[in-house]
């Protein structure tokens, strides 16, 4: 009994780094899309060099990513370890 506990514990706390990676990377890659670079192959729709030439559309996709990981992550009760 108390190994499936444990296992079950491990399962939760291995989902919940997962979610908390996707939103720090996610979070990281919106600043690393705006930050210009003139060693750029191209402009981005914003009309400069950046990391990502496609740098507006970029941008919205990740904080859409941001929010989705955030908001799963507020909504699961993977946060509440407490004993039932």
């Amino acid at each position: 009994m108390n190994t499936k506990r444990i296992v079950k514990f491990s399962i939760k706390l291995f989902l919940l780094s997962i979610l908390i990676a996707g939103a720090i990377a996610s979070a990281i890659s919106i600043v690393w899309t705006l930050i210009p670079d003139s060693s750029a192959s191209k402009e981005s729709m914003l009309g400069y060099r950046s990391h990502c030439s496609f740098t507006p559309i970029s941008t919205i996709i990740l904080v859409f990513m941001t929010i989705v990981f955030s908001y799963v992550l507020i909504r699961t009760k993977f946060l509440n370890f407490k004993k039932k």
